[in-house]
């Protein structure tokens, strides 16, 4: 028998949910596609790529060349996520329904901007009852978007130009034979496309009564990208082009070390859109820290956390941060001395490491936490800082 979820009183008095068997037709896959449409934040994606996050529905049986999308979603920063909705019960929950959503993914990489642009218009009118294009449909739920019309447009092409989705393949039950599939996709390797699988378990309230339903969601596995399309486009003096493609295979003695994530790659793009003097700046900042052992580069909303592993405990340490337009900040005083103090070290570190950094960022004393755009202030200095607060903080942890 497995264990079933409890509604619980503030008594300690409570019932058991009741799982939905396998083989039960409370919904159908119909059923499935409106629940995502009017809730997509049932989709997990933020554990799964964060850029993808929120979702924001854009189509319900979107026609491509090789069939019709379930249900296509995009977040605020222009990433595609296409679902294909499958119970288990249906003959098609198996292997195939993998090589099917990607040629939904493939066939949509043939579309242009103009032409996700009229589908969504499209959908809109039908389903939603708005006369808007897909800007207008994201800024009215999501405000101005991150750069300007002119950059989402860019961004959405270029998704679409390298195939660059998220597919999920949702159901109540994830077959493990879709997990081993899996493992063999690279049919098509010019697509950067992740596929992930979401297990949809639902629950009644009650026994005997069919409504309402718990819906509880869990990635169950996904995709690695292993390979890395490279697009060469050489313009002659004549006005016309060659485009070279080739492919970047991670070798092998580099497949233990963490990907570059599709959010951190869109935080580049933004950044050299806003804060084009100062990218290779950032860049080589970032580039600093990613290769000192025990460091992590996370992305988060609107920029990057540089965070190291405090050794012997179950902490990470935020050294600093730096966002979009090329600021970097850091939180000496309401963030690291909180995590030191988790750690067991001496929070006066986090307090050297303040009072040092509010010298170079040129922070005046009653300011708790800093900011100062990079191209005012003294990189190798606030690097140098950076390094030797890591370097105390792991002698430290050393001598617990």
């Amino acid at each position: 028998m497995t264990a079933s979820p409890f509604l619980i009183g503030q008594d300690g008095s409570g019932e058991a949910l009741h799982a939905i068997g396998q083989r039960e037709r409370a919904y159908d896959e119909a059923w499935l596609q409106i629940l995502l449409r009017q809730h997509p934040d049932v989709l997990p994606v933020a554990e799964i790529e964060p850029i993808f996050h929120p979702l924001l529905s854009i189509g319900c049986e979107v026609g491509t060349a090789t069939g019709s999308i379930d249900n296509l979603f995009i977040s605020p920063r222009g990433y595609l996520v296409l679902v294909e909705t499958k119970l288990w019960r249906n003959p098609q929950a198996r292997r195939e329904v993998v090589a099917q959503a990607i040629d939904y993914a493939s066939s949509l990489s043939q579309w242009s901007y103009s032409q996700l642009d009229d589908a969504v218009r499209g959908y809109l009118q039908a389903y939603e009852g708005a006369g808007l294009d897909l800007l207008g449909w994201v800024e009215k739920h999501h405000g101005p978007v991150e750069g300007g019309r002119y950059f989402f447009e860019e961004t959405v092409a270029k998704n679409l130009r390298l195939g660059r989705f998220l597919t999920v393949i949702v159901g109540d039950r994830i077959r493990r034979s879709l997990v081993d599939m899996l493992n063999h996709v690279n049919r098509y390797p010019h697509l950067a496309t992740d596929v992930a699988l979401v297990e949809l378990h639902c629950y009644r309230w009650k026994r005997e009564d069919d409504w309402p339903l718990l819906v509880v969601p869990s990635v169950v596995a996904r995709t690695e990208i292993v390979e890395r399309s490279v697009i060469q486009v050489t313009v002659k003096q004549d006005g016309d082009h060659r485009v070279d493609v080739r492919q970047e295979r991670t070798e092998e003695k580099d497949r233990g070390r963490k990907r570059v994530s599709l959010t951190e790659e869109a935080f580049w793009e933004l950044l050299r859109e806003q804060a084009p003097d100062d990218y290779e700046d950032v860049r080589r900042l970032i580039e600093t820290f990613r290769a000192t052992d025990g460091v992590s580069i996370d992305p988060v909303k609107t920029g990057l956390v540089v965070r190291f592993d405090i050794p012997g405990a179950q902490v990470q340490a935020s050294v600093f941060f730096v966002e979009t337009w090329g600021t970097l900040k850091v939180w000496a005083k309401t963030t690291l001395e909180h995590q030191l103090k988790r750690a067991s070290i001496a929070p006066e570190l986090a307090r050297r490491y303040g009072e040092r950094m509010r010298g170079i960022m040129k922070m005046p004393k009653r300011r708790v936490d800093f900011h100062r755009h990079i191209a005012e202030l003294d990189v190798q200095e606030f690097t140098a800082a950076a390094a030797d607060f890591i370097d105390e903080v792991r002698r430290a942890a050393a001598d617990l």
